[in-house]
């Protein structure tokens, strides 16, 4: 199998389209990251909201409980 020669010329195209890409990955991973951490608080925002709405319900039932009785 015969290897083909690179130029100079060509090496150093490599070589920048290298750079640019791990430039590239590394703004990707600082974005992931900031998606991460904003998916991150919409769970937590998500299980306040549903935290807060059991602990509503609870209380309306124990004021419906003493108010009606307790034959609910």
């Amino acid at each position: 199998m015969a290897e083909e020669e690179i130029s100079s010329k060509e090496f150093g195209a490599l070589q920048a389209d290298v750079i640019n890409l791990r430039s590239e990955i590394a703004l990707l991973r600082k974005e992931m990251a900031n998606v991460n951490a904003m998916l991150n608080q919409g769970k937590g925002g998500l299980y306040m909201v549903v935290f807060t709405a059991g602990a509503l319900g609870a209380i309306v039932t124990l004021f419906a409980k003493k108010l009606f009785g307790s034959g609910l």
